[in-house]
């Protein structure tokens, strides 16, 4: 039997929601719900850059995760899934962390609970929380969560509201997410440009990776297969930082010069960044808690839970990805040279 309120599979009945739509994750699951034929909601707030919305195709609800209550009630109102996708990645403060991440989840969890008990919770949760593998094999959903940051522990105590909530609910762990519109990679990008690559961790760092679009595929993927539990998405493959390096240098047509960063000038380097995203404001480029990540040695998962049980598969291989990458941030004036 169809769980879906408002349609089965393939019906004009599906409804989304989807938090963060603005986002570099969250607007390409919006357009991969188009896609599919849901009718999807965004809530967006009054700040938000819409730009990457496809606005004429989807209905604009303005709230804030941060304030619960009537917006975050009328929002999730007969909706068949919630995808929540909004967060914060960088931060001048753990309180901040827990603030968006724990909170807000908190929020948009009793906003469910109070107008739509029936929906599926699609939660946007992190590799960082289950945190770097041990170096003898990717972690994988049956490990032992251990956090570095303030960023990953956020983000375990936010799928530990969900899994207490009640809901119907899947949690998706993405590794590091690459692709058109993200400006956290694009500063990889314009230093290799410039014909340099710098390195924080030890040499041989291991890394797993995912396109945006696969992801976003995943995502949706998880709600059409009514997904449940937890979930590792990559694609497919493990990297060493330094195949991800030429990669990104070669998309640039540049040989890049490797510049290995001290830890300790690294931290000033972070602490410094802290603080002028405090006094100035802005996100954060590089904060203490990302060095501690940056230097793990081994931050790949394995993705088979999810192609066993959602039929997730990856399509956009790392070399397609990075240059496909480059080339949308030349198209967009982001990458000059």
């Amino acid at each position: 039997m169809c769980r879906f309120r408002q349609g089965c599979v393939g019906e004009r009945g599906r409804v989304a929601l989807v938090t963060g739509a603005s986002g570099f994750i969250g607007s390409p699951v919006v357009e991969q719900l188009i896609a599919r034929g849901w009718r999807v909601r965004c809530l967006v707030r009054k700040s938000s850059v819409l730009k990457w919305i496809p606005t004429d195709d989807v209905t604009l609800i303005n709230g804030d995760i941060g304030v619960p209550g009537e917006d975050l009630e009328r929002a999730v109102k007969g909706v068949s899934v919630v995808f929540h996708l909004a967060g914060l990645t960088s931060a001048t403060s753990d309180l901040a962390y827990s603030a968006v991440n724990v909170e807000g989840t908190r929020n948009v969890i009793n906003a469910m609970h109070a107008a739509s008990p029936r929906a599926l919770m699609i939660f946007c949760s992190s590799q960082a929380a289950g945190g770097p593998a041990d170096g003898v094999r990717p972690i994988n959903e049956t490990d032992k969560s251990s956090p570095v940051s303030a960023y990953g522990r956020s983000k375990l105590t936010a799928e530990r509201v969900v899994e207490e909530s009640g809901l119907d609910h899947a949690i998706i762990r993405p590794c590091a997410v690459y692709g058109p519109r993200d400006t956290d990679i694009l500063a990889a990008f314009k230093l290799a440009a410039y014909g340099l690559a710098l390195r924080v961790a030890a040499v041989g760092q291991r890394l797993s990776l995912v396109h945006v679009e696969d992801l976003a595929r995943g995502f949706v993927q998880a709600a059409e297969r009514e997904g449940r539990g937890r979930y590792y998405m990559t694609d497919g493959m493990g990297h060493t930082w330094e195949s991800v390096s030429e990669h990104i240098a070669r998309a640039v047509g540049k040989k890049p010069y490797v510049l290995s960063v001290p830890t300790s000038v690294a931290d000033v380097i972070s602490k410094a960044e802290r603080l002028r995203a405090t006094v100035f404001g802005g996100k954060p480029l590089l904060t203490p808690d990302r060095i501690t990540e940056l230097m793990q040695s081994d931050w790949t998962c394995d993705d088979t839970y999810a192609r066993l049980d959602l039929d997730y598969e990856s399509t956009i291989s790392l070399p397609d990805g990075i240059k496909s990458t480059a080339d949308w941030y030349r198209a967009q004036g982001w990458l000059t040279r």
